[in-house]
């Protein structure tokens, strides 16, 4: 990059070793923010299920949830937010995010997705995943320029993979 960009790429190593790349205050590269979504995210079911039977049933009590499903939906939710802030973000440079209750939020999108099996919430993920990677594609230059943009994805992408990791397989 020459000049006016700036980007660091870091590596965080969580507490069961699993290394994912993150982005920080700087401007990311598209890629970064592609690679997150179809390496790291794209892996997350099959590393659930990679899991132990008694592990796949602690690993969502242990972050709150009382089924897969309901830490997935979880994460539709946020995604679905942090897509629509980033859109306003490039339109409105004045636009301040909604403040969350987000006890609150994060029931409602258990709730909305309390009748679906698994499968079905799986199937959600990937559309909504493959929908932020298209997404993400389309975006302008500029809007890796953006640091409430950058901010953003932080917190959807690198920020949830971390909060929500899933433990390597034994």
């Amino acid at each position: 990059f020459i000049g006016r960009l700036k980007y660091r790429r870091w590596i965080l190593t969580v507490e069961s070793g699993y290394k994912i790349r993150a982005m920080f205050m700087t401007t990311p590269l598209r890629q970064e923010v592609l690679n997150i979504l179809q390496e790291d995210w794209a892996t997350y079911v099959q590393r659930f299920r990679c899991l132990s039977p008694e592990a796949q049933s602690t690993f969502p009590a242990e972050q709150g949830y009382a089924r897969f499903a309901d830490l997935l939906s979880h994460i539709i939710a946020w995604w679905e937010v942090g897509y629509h802030a980033v859109e306003r973000y490039l339109t409105d440079p004045e636009f301040q995010p909604r403040q969350y209750d987000v006890d609150a939020f994060n029931a409602e999108a258990v709730a909305k997705a309390g009748g679906l099996d698994e499968d079905n919430v799986i199937e959600s993920f990937e559309e909504m995943r493959s929908f932020l990677i298209e997404f993400v594609k389309a975006l302008p230059d500029t809007a890796f320029e953006n640091e409430k943009v950058v901010k953003q994805f932080n917190m959807e992408f690198v920020g949830h993979l971390s909060d929500h990791n899933i433990p390597e397989s034994e």
